[in-house]
């Protein structure tokens, strides 16, 4: 490994948990920044595709993915106006064994909040992040306050996340 850094994760959902277990797991310093008071998943459930899948188990979690989930070998879908099919997915037509694992949001979050904070990732809640500034390493709270500086910010806020040019330009 390289020199540690130390890295600002904005956002503790499943991917930037996932993102500090990797990161930490590597000898970082890594800080889990978000608004939750106390940790818990948003959203209900989900189907784990193999990209996913192929993460969890370079995690060591993979196993206990498909354990806490179900099996899907087919999505099929039809109309309820006239019964015509309308999704009709075998994953194993696309490769042999090829398989999703349906589960339930907080399952997953679990597990991936676990194996960061096993990895030794800081999980800091209570506080919401606004803004950042990425040459500096620096990160604004919703009360003010600056933190950093951070050799690397990772944006893991989401779609409507305040860090992404997208977001104020919308």
């Amino acid at each position: 490994m390289s020199e540690a850094r130390k890295i600002a994760i904005a956002g503790a959902g499943i991917g930037g948990l996932a993102a500090a277990a990797f990161l930490a797991r590597d000898g970082h310093k890594v800080s889990v920044f978000d608004q939750f008071d106390a940790p818990r998943p948003v959203g209900a459930g989900l189907i784990l595709q193999e990209t996913g899948l192929t993460i969890l188990g370079e995690l060591g979690l993979r196993e206990a993915a498909s354990e806490l989930g179900s099996t899907i070998r087919r999505l099929h879908g039809q109309s309820l106006d006239n019964g015509r099919t309308v999704l009709d997915v075998q994953y194993g037509a696309l490769r042999p064994g090829l398989c999703g694992v349906a589960i339930q949001r907080g399952a997953l979050f679990d597990l991936v909040y676990q194996a960061a904070v096993y990895a030794g990732a800081e999980i800091v809640p209570s506080t919401r992040i606004i803004s950042a500034s990425a040459g500096q390493g620096l990160l604004t709270t919703g009360a003010g306050t600056t933190l950093g500086p951070f050799d690397i910010v990772v944006d893991a806020l989401g779609v409507r996340s305040p860090l992404s040019l997208r977001a104020r330009h919308a």
